[in-house]
């Protein structure tokens, strides 16, 4: 069996955006397959706090398609990557 690598036009960029929340602490959320059944059709959005190592992490679907997922991220404005974390669930 061959191994061949993607061509670097079909690799997704990924890309972290940090907020900080209501209560000042700053997380980081970055675009990932989802965890629940069907996960490729349903991308989702992971929150982790980074001054609050034990705080749990959040999760938030995208509804977006999945190949759209990482370019609609990237696109997205301060504003609705907050909104993003305030409808996020505990992960």
């Amino acid at each position: 069996m061959a191994w061949a690598r993607k061509p670097d036009s079909k690799v997704r960029e990924f890309e972290q955006r940090r907020l900080t929340d209501e209560r000042g602490r700053l997380w980081t959320g970055s675009v990932t397959s989802g965890t629940l059944r069907g996960a490729e059709e349903h991308p989702e959005v992971v929150f982790v706090c980074e001054d609050q190592p034990s705080e749990l992490k959040r999760v938030a679907r995208l509804d977006v398609e999945a190949k759209d997922a990482h370019r609609a991220w990237r696109k997205m404005t301060d504003a609705e990557v907050l909104e993003t974390f305030r409808r996020s669930e505990p992960a």
